[in-house]
């Protein structure tokens, strides 16, 4: 058909009004300048601690450098496509645009996968062989390969167009519209539904785990402080509620999309649809920029690091601990006694962690305090001091007097 004898039949805008790029672009920033730190300080904090390269934390950096790449590429190709109302990344950002996006959002999601399989391996089957560094780089190829693989349609079944009128030149991205509706199906499964599966899975399992041990534990002995399985029902529920909340308006407006293409009613996206769409994007990048809150720098050993680095100076992070009257007096008595706060964080039996293990030996000494010459321990911790080896020695508990009580140790099946 020759369309250089017609009009274009629609309005001619160019670029969305300036308050609008302005609004968009404001909003956009807080999300790739806070994805961009939190990701890159993560990555920053694993390669510089040699204790913290623990093959769980291998996976947190992966979703880390993921993230980073997608907060920072994937926004600015979707400001450059929602802007203008012709297609301005021609031929090549016509094939990589969904492409990188897809892949990147693919890998993340798969790494989410891996990191909560190596949590219900460590917590539920701890007898079991754990995973090793070797076996995390296996697991981080084949998150990579497989998003590459699975977003590679995006970038096979699009095209770039170019179509004249008499008075407008259209430039637009074509897509197949007899595969890729359908084939969306398959890549919203691996976005979302696969995902959110072995995810639910996952923590459901540890989660009973905990509970179990709870009851057991309060059963069989002394009454201990066992509260962080409450902490870790709350990190779950956060987990699998941002998921949720972040993707499930991205799947749910693909496929009215696609069903209004496969129905010939294209023209029908009208502006409210637009702004639906923009907000499901922002929620997708969100969920990139808010990974590693969820999964790095909550954790505790993570947060001690991150107040090592010279960058958490720069950004007034406030000390690790401040020295109070009673503390200083205690230094001036050569150690004695320890805070209590610090006898009750070592006291609560704690799952471990995705950076918890025997190798942050050298980390003991953020959180054990030095001893008194009554308890005959050294005036300072060993480097090789483990959470597990230490006894009890609080005196508010009611068998705290019995033999039996202070020789209870810390640790059990799956608890470092």
């Amino acid at each position: 058909m020759d369309f250089t004898v017609y009009d274009y039949p629609r309005e001619i805008w160019s670029i969305l009004p300036a308050w609008e790029v302005a609004l968009k672009t404001v909003t956009f920033l807080p999300v790739i300048l806070f994805g961009f730190l939190g990701n890159a300080i993560l990555c920053y904090i694993i390669v510089q601690i040699r204790a913290l390269r623990t093959p769980t934390n291998l996976l947190i950096a992966n979703l880390a450098v993921v993230d980073l790449a997608t907060v920072l590429v994937c926004p600015l190709m979707f400001m450059f496509h929602n802007f203008y109302q012709n297609y301005v990344l021609g031929a090549t950002g016509c094939k990589l645009e969904g492409f990188l996006e897809g892949s990147l959002l693919i890998t993340s999601v798969l790494c989410l996968c891996a990191i909560s399989y190596d949590r219900l391996t460590a917590i539920v089957f701890p007898k079991r062989s754990r995973l090793t560094k070797r076996g995390a780089i296996v697991l981080i190829g084949v998150s990579w390969v497989c998003g590459l693989l699975l977003a590679l349609p995006l970038s096979m079944y699009r095209a770039y167009r170019e179509r004249q009128w008499r008075n407008y030149l259209e430039t637009y991205c074509a897509e197949n519209t007899t595969f890729l509706p359908s084939y969306w199906h398959v890549l919203i499964g691996a976005l979302v539904w696969f995902p959110l599966l072995v995810m639910f899975c996952c923590y459901s399992c540890i989660f009973l785990k905990l509970d179990r041990y709870e009851r057991r534990v309060l059963r069989k002995e002394h009454p201990i402080s066992v509260s962080y399985k409450r902490k870790v029902a709350k990190t779950l529920f956060i987990v699998l509620v941002v998921f949720v909340l972040l993707r499930i308006p991205f799947t749910t407006l693909v496929f009215i999309r696609y069903r209004r293409f496969l129905n010939d009613n294209s023209d029908q996206i009208g502006s409210d649809f637009l702004i639906l769409w923009y907000v499901s994007h922002y929620l997708m990048f969100l969920n990139a920029a808010l990974n590693p809150l969820i999964y790095g720098l909550t954790n505790e050993n993570f947060r001690k690091a991150f107040r090592k680095i010279p960058l958490s100076r720069l950004l007034c992070v406030p000390a690790l601990t401040r020295p109070t009257g009673k503390s200083k007096q205690r230094a001036k008595n050569g150690g004695a006694g320890c805070d209590p706060g610090a006898i009750a964080a070592i006291a609560r039996l704690q799952p471990r962690a995705p950076c918890g293990n025997e190798k942050l030996a050298n980390l003991s000494g953020w959180l054990i305090c030095p001893a008194g010459p009554q308890d005959n321990q050294p005036t300072s911790p060993s480097k090789v001091t483990n959470v597990s080896q230490l006894k009890l020695t609080t005196d508010d508990t009611p068998s705290s007097g019995t033999p039996e009580a202070r020789g209870k140790t810390l640790g059990s099946e799956g608890f470092i």
